[in-house]
């Protein structure tokens, strides 16, 4: 069950009673049932959140959490053992400063905004992930592993009200695990909605290795490759083999869970016999010069794939912004979470990929005409803590009291700060913004109302958010 309030017949004013009790009931625009009763309030409502809604979303995911005072909220006047040895620079929007690790995306500040607020009270880091990305907390830093009721994930909620045309994925998260612990991380699959919503995932192959050379012809994701003696037309005469006996089966059990894997099954299938799909994924069609700009490096080619997804129809990219550093203690790629070695992994690798491939996304979409139909959201679970520690060339720890958050594209404001922090960076003293907030507000951006309700798998109605919009930022 889906309760929209910008459908056909609304716009045209042909409410039916039902129509008018379930608004009420689910209070849009926080007017009461007897409010709600009244037509044209019921049509100024809907009228007063009429805009262009985003047509696709890219949320470029800062695994393990950005440090928001190396980056966009700058603290020049910090003591030290705060500062860090970033210096703030000007930007194109005057007044507005932000690193000098970051010269790409200081010429482009007025193609996005920052919101400098982002706040919530967790630490961990599969938790504090669970919030961010599907804005519903998971309650407490205890709450680290999946369960089938898990609050959906925003490329799942978008997949439920807004699916791409049949031949592609609605929602792709890339790489499939974000983190390295053995198991997914909460509110990252479609959870109360169910498995048939979960993001179609990209597993990690040459694209995301730690490669030290990169020829620009690039490999589709090994989850959408045939194997050489195997061809479409074989695949296909197997598919309508294979479609017969699990019909037959499925009918005899009448199994939910039986059905939800044929589901699966024929998905998949439908997405490896589809050339427009594989053609999507497809980052050697690019040109070399494109990869060059991008950056040879597993961010900057898990952008270029972002671009390329949104561009062939797929409604929402979760993109994980991961780095491939020659001396990381991680087994194979590094995150954002860095208690150790802070500074020199900022210098070499983290940042210079960040402000190459994140500057490429922008200025690429907008030469495309892209930028006005996508919404881009870059934020990481948490930042990090003012004080530095006193491990190796320093690191900063969990921090999730106060960090920034980027957005660009259709549906937002751009050239724009909102809200504040403290001399230190680390507590909000102006517009803090939860990750319900944080939903709301994309939801919105997207064309969808943040009060919309669906129906669980078990039948009962459940809100997409909780918070509100972020004041000031939406268009």
């Amino acid at each position: 069950m889906i309760r929209l309030f910008d459908t056909p017949a609304a716009a045209q004013g042909d409410w039916t009673r039902r129509d008018l009790l379930q608004a009420g009931l689910l209070g849009i625009g926080g007017l009461s049932l007897s409010g709600m009763l009244n037509l044209e309030s019921v049509q100024r409502a809907i009228a007063s959140r009429v805009r262009k809604p985003a047509r696709n979303c890219i949320f470029m995911f800062l695994n393990g959490g950005q440090a928001q005072m190396d980056t966009f909220d700058m603290k020049p006047g910090a003591p030290e053992g705060i500062r860090g040895p970033y210096r703030p620079i000007a930007t194109s929007v005057p007044g507005t400063q932000i690193s000098n690790m970051l010269p790409r995306l200081s010429r482009l500040t007025d193609s996005y905004t920052i919101l400098r607020s982002a706040s919530h009270p967790l630490s961990g880091h599969n938790s504090s992930a669970a919030y961010v990305l599907s804005g519903h907390t998971p309650g407490s830093d205890s709450s680290i592993q999946p369960t089938p009721m898990d609050h959906p994930t925003y490329g799942s909620v978008v997949s439920r009200i807004q699916p791409a045309p049949a031949h592609l994925p609605s929602s792709v998260l890339t790489p499939r695990l974000l983190f390295d612990m053995g198991f997914p991380t909460p509110s990252a699959g479609g959870g109360w909605l169910g498995r048939q919503y979960d993001p179609f995932p990209v597993a990690r192959n040459r694209m995301m290795s730690k490669a030290p050379v990169w020829n620009g012809k690039l490999p589709g994701p090994r989850s959408l490759a045939l194997p050489k003696d195997i061809s479409q037309s074989r695949l296909a005469s197997r598919r309508n083999l294979l479609g017969s006996v699990d019909s037959a089966f499925t009918a005899a059990r009448n199994d939910a869970a039986a059905r939800t894997l044929q589901a699966h099954q024929d998905k998949a299938l439908d997405l490896i016999l589809s050339p427009e799909c594989q053609s999507a994924f497809d980052l050697s069609k690019e040109p070399d010069a494109v990869h060059d700009r991008y950056g040879r490096f597993e961010m900057g080619q898990v952008m270029l794939l972002a671009r390329r997804l949104v561009e062939s129809g797929v409604r929402f990219v979760t993109a994980n912004a991961v780095s491939n550093p020659k001396n990381t203690r991680l087994s194979s790629f590094q995150i954002w979470d860095t208690h150790f070695d802070h500074f020199r992994l900022y210098n070499d690798t983290l940042l210079p990929e960040f402000d190459q491939s994140l500057s490429a996304l922008i200025e690429d979409l907008d030469t495309r005409g892209l930028l006005a139909e996508t919404l881009v959201i870059v934020m990481g679970e948490m930042g990090r803590t003012p004080k530095i520690n006193k491990s190796k060339d320093g690191g900063r720890d969990h921090w999730g009291r106060a960090y920034s958050v980027l957005w660009a594209g259709c549906g937002v404001k751009s050239g724009r700060v909102i809200g504040a922090t403290d001399k230190n960076a680390g507590e909000v003293i102006e517009a803090k913004s939860s990750p319900d907030d944080i939903a709301a507000t994309l939801y919105e951006a997207l064309g969808i109302p943040h009060e919309t309700v669906l129906e669980d798998i078990a039948g009962r109605p459940r809100r997409i958010a909780e918070g509100s919009p972020v004041p000031g930022l939406l268009a």
